[in-house]
């Protein structure tokens, strides 16, 4: 927890860590002599002359102010150092999460990166204030009075250093003891939450296909999971608690006996007794205080540890930033490529069983549009995603215009290329504002011609807000055919020199499919358009078609000159040409 903790300070900041704990350890020792002056004040304020307590309170006094300038200075530098450490670490769970492989988001991951996003909140700026420094003085305190207490009644200054270990363990077990009940309550909380997202999410094709039932019983179990989770945690946490219990009742009664065999024996005066009862129960504060702290301590551990787990995440190393100059069109090179969805550290070994590319050659021309076939599983989409830097090559280069993308840092990777995806999403908001995220600085006359080419005026004029419709969450205020549209206005709009289509025209219909393939053509930014897809339509107007299969490239060629081949491209054609006529009728 602390070395995560110190690396989410920034360089400038960590050397006032020193400063911080300086301060701390000084109000634990002027709260410490504080408690055992009131040994003295009490035997002078019952003995013969009660005015001789006088200077004891004045010292007293002196101590607590001191205690409360210190304390005064500690808590501003401790919200400082909170406020770094906020800041520190939500731009760099940001930066990280941006350049991330897309195949680190399991559910899991994803799951991991929510909660480190929900952490990098208020909470942070409170870390080092309300936890760390009382965390430092409950376990120095009583170190710091068992020491004190030596010279004034050694009896108990031995008792109370022996007991600090006794309680500190008794602590220590009882975290031990419900620590993993905490990450099985965590984790059902986790599953629960997905699983009423997705009951949430699926309502429609749920109740489409009469599924309402059995998919509530998902959730169902998911609750159960939970509730039982919860019992648990709940039922280690008795044993944890008994045990701290014991242990401080027991110090308590060694102590508390302790003083009165020494009234008893004379060894110490009625006053100094009363008084030394005083700072025994002052003793004991603050091991109960960090037994409060236990499920805050616990729950940080946690969500610096979803943190450490975003940030160590692949994808970490940095590079250059893209050139600030954005060419109209590029190249698009992939020399010597390898790549697989498996831990590239263990490329070498499982390439042969899991790579989808094995040595990829191929250059895109600049300005050029090129048409990507061939069966499912071939590679299509992993294609786009390392041209559009979403996912790293094992080995080999991408190029775009002749910069290296793997020069470049990961967050800079995507910023050449537009994306136009298979399932598009949008973001919660209006239809402007989604098609503005491609480029938020663009100019009136660039949003209308974007608007225009992907035809997202022709059904926006006809809602009542027009470009102002809130969309929902990922845009299922609108249809699939809308969304796709919104999205490839999105794409239009964007400054980049190469364009990727991963079957963009899938969700349209016959009529919007011909205009949106009329809107990537007519585009007047001349850019490198390299398009997956399936539609005959789309793949007429290529200037080259690529045919994929198995990572490889097995045609390459003109439409015409691939159909002459009475090849693989060949046989797709015909297919799709045959599935293009097909109808259905009635049987007589």
């Amino acid at each position: 927890m602390i070395r995560t903790l110190l690396s989410l300070l920034p360089n400038e900041h960590r050397e006032r860590v020193t400063g911080y704990l300086a301060l701390a350890i000084g109000s634990t020792l002027l709260r410490a002599v504080g408690v055992v002056l009131i040994v003295p004040l009490v035997s002078a304020l019952f003995g013969d002359d009660p005015s001789g307590a006088w200077p004891w309170v004045a010292a007293l006094t002196g101590v607590v102010a001191a205690g409360w300038i210190v304390d005064s200075i500690a808590s501003r530098l401790g919200f400082d150092l909170g406020f770094a450490i906020l800041d520190h670490a939500q731009r760099d769970v940001s930066a990280q999460v941006a350049r991330t492989p897309l195949r680190w988001f399991t559910e899991d991951n994803s799951a991991t990166a929510r909660r480190a996003i929900a952490t990098t909140g208020p909470d942070l700026v409170g870390l080092v204030g309300y936890l760390v420094a009382p965390m430092i003085q409950g376990v120095l305190l009583p170190i710091v009075i068992g020491l004190a207490l030596i010279p004034i009644v050694w009896q108990l200054g031995v008792i109370a250093l022996v007991a600090v270990p006794v309680l500190l363990g008794a602590l220590w077990v009882t975290e031990r003891i419900t620590r993993r009940a905490n990450e099985v309550a965590a984790e059902s909380n986790s599953a629960l939450t997905e699983r009423v997202l997705e009951f949430a999410r699926t309502q429609a094709a749920l109740r489409a296909a009469r599924r309402v039932e059995p998919a509530r019983s998902h959730a169902g179990a998911a609750l159960e999971a939970q509730h039982g989770a919860t019992i648990r945690l709940l039922a280690l946490h008795v044993p944890g608690q008994v045990l701290f219990s014991i242990a401080t009742q027991v110090a308590l009664l060694l102590l508390a006996g302790t003083t009165t065999w020494l009234a008893v024996r004379s060894t110490i005066g009625v006053p100094e007794a009363i008084a030394l009862i005083v700072v025994i129960v002052r003793y004991l504060e603050p091991f109960a205080a960090i037994g409060d702290l236990a499920p805050a301590t616990a729950a940080t551990r946690g969500a610096l540890r979803d943190i450490r787990s975003v940030l160590e995440a692949p994808g970490s190393g940095s590079g250059a930033d893209r050139p600030s100059d954005v060419e109209e069109s590029a190249a698009v090179e992939l020399r010597s490529v390898h790549f697989d969805y498996g831990n590239a550290d263990a490329a070498a070994e499982s390439s042969a069983k899991t790579a989808v590319f094995d040595g990829l050659d191929v250059v895109f021309e600049a300005g050029k549009t090129t048409a990507v076939v061939g069966p499912s599983g071939s590679g299509k989409s992993t294609l786009l995603a390392l041209v559009a830097g979403l996912e790293e090559q094992t080995a080999g280069t991408v190029s775009i215009g002749g910069v290296d993308q793997g020069t470049l840092d990961p967050s800079q990777r995507p910023a050449g290329t537009s994306v136009v995806f298979q399932q598009p999403y949008l973001f919660a908001g209006t239809i402007r504002d989604n098609v503005l995220a491609g480029n938020p600085e663009a100019t009136d006359d660039e949003l209308d011609s974007a608007l225009r080419l992907a035809r997202v005026e022709d059904f926006a004029s006809r809602l009542p807000d027009g470009l102002e419709t809130v969309v929902g969450e990922a845009g299922t205020a609108l249809s699939g055919g809308e969304r796709q549209r919104v999205s490839i206005a999105r794409a239009l709009l964007k400054p980049s020199s190469v364009l990727l289509v991963d079957e963009g025209t899938s969700a349209l219909d016959t009529e919007n499919e011909a205009a949106v393939v009329t809107a990537i053509t007519d585009d007047p930014r001349r850019r490198t358009r390299i398009v997956v897809t399936h539609r005959l339509s789309t793949i007429a107007g290529a200037d080259r078609v690529l045919f994929l299969d198995g990572g490889r490239i097995v045609e390459d060629g003109t439409v015409s000159e691939l159909l002459a081949a009475e090849g693989r491209f060949a046989d797709f054609w015909r297919h799709q040409n045959d599935a293009a006529g097909w109808r259905m009728g009635s049987r007589v």
